[in-house]
């Protein structure tokens, strides 16, 4: 008996202490950062979920759990459409982790993802029960993740062998493909034909999808008649193969026929790619049978024109918009250049959701891509940048948010549709921990903050945020650095201070120092701009003081850089111009100048004077000369008998008579 106590109270310890620190029932957030928290229930409908600080950060030493539960006999899809949590050594995911257990507690078969998926995973639970954790450490902190999900069943009707008939009624019932919800890749080929109990109409809607999408269905192809057979009208207008990541890719997945019946097919191909299929619902409609058309997609983006009639003007508002790529889902046009600039009031911001998007995939998106830029124009900071079936969604850091198309001269593909609406419901972006993040509000008054201790050292080995945000709708943010003294390197890899573009380290950098620079930024793109002040073990200094304000004035140049600019030019000046002179003095003296005649012999009239030296100096002249140059010898310092060349323009008549006696080549010198 005592025993069977001792065992009852270590169970209870046990239990009681797996649970010191851990919230239950609350929501996870700053002050609640190791709890666990139950997700409204799993339905036939998709449901979202985002992991805190989703695309900014979320807490260091977290230990959040989210469990989802269904209606028995069903099972639950998790689709985590994209996530970025810090990788770790290999598949174990040491550091940071998002882990999906197939149950309601930690005990249950465990999967652990870590590093980036812009694509995510599917994962599915064998039960009515799933629980998703995710675990951070205390250094770096990265995005998370996002998801949906839905509760699903098997039930394909037998029609995956035989076609097969069903009847509607005003009871919801499902179809899907055999293997569903578990992945497959191999041939197969379903048919259903439904009819209305009542004599009405057939509604059918797709729940969720995950084929072979791409710029044709090939692999996989679902099709939904108007009719009993494949030769009435098609209600899905051709194929429909959405995979997880372009679901979906209308504004509306319900279809419902004009008469009593609809004919449904789904065909299969192995193509060496593992997928899920689909999910369907059905039921009857009673009442007067009308023409219904498929769903169309409307935008409020013109005509393809627009692409090369400037940048299209949208305004968001509360209701849900649409922008799409020129002619979608028709492939795109080689060569274009699109732009949409969405401006929502003063004080609300843009959130951007990617419906669809089927671009041509290339290494760095140097073919065909979407910019996303936080502002009002194309200098305005990258915040997302999509090709191939790589796409996220975004909220703006003010009221503008400016989009970018372009394509190549090559392929085209399905193109993009993106979703727009207004989001006054927000906080300050957090782009570091919330506990070591200091939020400021500049205006038109300088302000100013310093790193810590200041003017004394700072600390080692830490690293501190400030958040600066500009609420108004005009002016930029202006930093003018007045006083620093940190660790200095040329390349500032031991203590430094880093500006970006942003309220995110994913942003852009601004600016960087180190040392003694006192630099001035401005952020002209954007509400936000994030200081990081960073520092290692070893040397510690004064530090830094900063001012910063609102401005509407554009940054001048900085007098120091111009002065360096105008010395530089004048050296490199001065030194171009020693060296034409230079050169003008050496072609000058070899006589190559243009128009200055040979310094070799002159021809030339002799007179008495240049003869009268004596034949020794003459000789000493001779050294002398052939002792600077080696030149040719001329008539006057040879003592062989030399015939000169005669002058060409000289004519005979105004040569002086010459008469040439004996070995003598020189004219005869009249004496005074």
């Amino acid at each position: 008996m005592k025993r069977n106590g001792l065992i009852s109270v270590i169970i209870w310890c046990f239990v009681s202490c797996s649970f010191v620190g851990r919230a239950i029932g609350q929501t996870c957030s700053e002050s609640n950062k190791r709890n666990t928290e139950a997700l409204p229930s799993a339905t036939v409908s998709l449901q979202s979920y985002s992991s805190p600080g989703w695309r900014v950060t979320y807490y260091p030493d977290m230990d959040c759990q989210w469990t989802i539960d269904a209606n028995n006999s069903y099972r639950i899809m998790v689709d985590v459409r994209e996530y970025i949590i810090e990788d770790g050594e290999g598949a174990d995911c040491v550091y940071d982790s998002l882990r999906f257990y197939d149950g309601a507690t930690t005990g249950a078969q465990v999967t652990p993802v870590c590093g980036t998926a812009r694509s995510g995973r599917m994962f599915v639970s064998s039960g009515p029960a799933a629980l998703l954790r995710l675990t951070s450490d205390y250094s770096i902190q990265q995005a998370g993740f996002t998801m949906r999900y839905i509760m699903t069943k098997t039930d394909d009707h037998g029609g995956c062998g035989t076609a097969t008939s069903l009847t509607a009624t005003s009871t919801v019932q499902y179809i899907t493909n055999k293997q569903w919800p578990d992945s497959y890749d191999e041939n197969s080929l379903c048919r259903w034909t439904i009819t209305s109990s009542s004599g009405g109409k057939v509604s059918m809607t797709i729940l969720f999808s995950d084929m072979l999408s791409g710029e044709e269905c090939f692999s996989d192809t679902l099709e939904i008649f108007d009719g009993s057979s494949r030769t009435d009208p098609s209600l899905t207008q051709g194929y429909f193969c959405d995979s997880r990541g372009t679901f979906p890719s209308r504004s509306s997945m319900t279809f419902v026929t004009s008469g009593t019946q609809a004919f449904i097919r789904f065909r299969s191909i192995a193509s060496g790619w593992r997928r899920h299929g689909f999910f369907l619902s059905f039921v009857d409609v009673q009442g007067a049978v009308t023409t219904t058309q498929a769903p169309t997609t409307t935008t409020t983006q013109p005509p393809n024109e627009v692409c090369s009639s400037g940048t299209v003007q949208l305004t968001a508002n509360n209701d849900t918009q649409l922008i799409q790529s020129p002619s979608y889902p028709i492939f795109y046009s080689p060569n274009m250049l699109c732009s949409w600039l969405i401006t929502a009031p003063t004080g609300a911001l843009i959130q951007l959701k990617v419906i669809d998007s089927y671009l041509e995939d290339t290494d760095g998106c140097v073919g065909d891509y979407v910019h996303i830029h936080d502002g009002s124009n194309a200098d305005s900071a990258v915040i997302a940048t999509y090709c191939g079936e790589i796409s996220s969604s975004v909220n703006s850091t003010s009221n503008r948010l400016y989009i970018q198309f372009r394509t190549d001269g090559s392929v085209g593909q399905r193109g993009f549709q993106l979703e727009y609406t207004v989001l006054y419901d927000y906080s300050t972006p957090s782009c570091a921990p919330p506990a070591g993040v200091t939020n400021l509000e500049a205006n038109a008054t300088a302000q100013y903050f310093e790193s810590p201790n200041y003017p004394d050292n700072y600390n080692s080995s830490s690293t501190f945020y400030w958040l600066i945000h500009n609420p108004s709708d005009t002016g930029y943010i202006r930093l003018e650095v007045e006083d620093s003294r940190i660790e200095a390197d040329p390349y500032c890899t031991y203590d430094k201070v880093t500006v970006y573009r942003g309220p995110c380290t994913t942003y852009p950098i601004l600016s960087s120092f180190c040392g003694v620079e006192k630099p001035t930024v401005t952020q002209y793109t954007g509400s936000y701009v994030l200081v990081v002040f960073t520092t290692d073990a070893t040397a510690d200094f004064r530090g830094f003081r900063i001012k910063y304000y609102v401005t509407t004035e554009v940054e001048k140049t900085s007098t120091f850089w111009r002065d360096v600019a105008l010395i530089a030019g004048a050296t490199i000046a001065g030194i171009a111009a020693v060296a034409i002179i230079v050169g003008l003095a050496v072609a000058a003296k070899k006589g190559k100048l243009p128009g200055m005649k040979s310094s070799g012999p002159k021809k030339r009239r002799l007179s008495v004077s240049s003869l009268s030296s004596s034949s020794s100096s003459s000789d000493e002249s001779d050294k002398e000369s052939s002792n600077k140059r080696k030149r040719p010898k001329t008539a006057l310092r040879s003592k062989t008998k030399v015939r000169l060349p005669p002058v060409k323009s000289a004519k005979v008549e105004t040569l002086p008579k010459v008469s040439i006696k004996g070995q003598s080549k020189l004219p005869p010198i009249a004496k005074k």
